[in-house]
């Protein structure tokens, strides 16, 4: 797919931002388009991997290899894409639903990942991407998680978080987003959705840390999440008194 010139670009379409498979997520960094969308889109994509990396693997690849720590898969999720995938007929399907398991896809075999589509954010909307990770710009990550808001004044209309790391597969976790819709944006509702978010979870102890570490690293990327985006509102002191 890497070769393949039908499958990269990067086009808008109204409010829908429309990637091909084959982009790399360079590509994302020299669109004008959509870093004027994403003011801190630099910020974030340079925490995927190194700049070899960053020439080399597709967003396809990415999605397709279902690593549960995979960068542009958790950055895509919560941004609510819907892929498409193309064999003998063409369908869509929302990204968070290819994954079944470990390594398990609802793909068959003869199917490609073709592009992936979202909607772009507006005024109301908020995005962050946090991960950790031994070295910061060349390791794979430890945890990984990306959020975005819809916001209605103070309230969170519409709510997507994903997580990498603490599943067998890239999360979406459903049940966190849903719970934060309706919210208002306070230290409480802050806090009151980590404990979802910690049954929403099923990390294990390997190489990169102990499953306590890793509920410990997501909770702190779910503060950050909110400190960066609402700087005014949140200090770290305060969301975890």
């Amino acid at each position: 797919m890497f070769n393949d010139e039908d499958l990269k670009g990067l086009r808008i379409e109204g409010d829908q931002c429309i990637i091909g498979g084959a982009c790399i997520a360079n590509d994302l960094l020299a669109s004008k388009e959509l870093c004027a969308h994403f003011p801190n889109i630099e910020k974030h994509l340079l925490l995927v991997s190194s700049t070899p990396i960053r020439n080399m693997g597709t967003i396809a690849g990415n999605f397709v290899n279902a690593s549960p720590i995979g960068d542009l898969t958790v950055f895509f999720l919560a941004l609510d894409g819907t892929i498409t995938l193309k064999g003998k007929s063409e369908r869509g399907l929302k990204l968070r639903d290819l994954y079944k398991g470990y390594k398990q896809l609802d793909k068959s075999t003869d199917e490609i990942v073709t592009s992936v589509r979202f909607t772009l954010p507006g005024k109301s909307t908020r995005f962050h991407f946090e991960k950790v990770s031994k070295r910061t710009y060349l390791d794979i990550a430890s945890v990984n998680s990306a959020i975005r808001l819809e916001l209605d004044g103070d309230m969170i209309r519409e709510a997507h978080v994903s997580a990498g790391g603490v599943a067998p597969i890239p999360k979406y976790l459903s049940n966190t987003s849903a719970f934060l819709a309706g919210k208002s944006i306070s230290n409480d509702t802050v806090r009151a959705a980590i404990k979802v978010m910690n049954d929403e979870i099923a990390p294990i102890s390997d190489a990169r840390g102990t499953a306590d570490y890793k509920r410990l690293l997501l909770r702190q990327l779910f503060f950050a999440h909110f400190m960066e985006l609402f700087p005014e509102r949140f200090t770290l002191k305060e969301l975890v008194a």
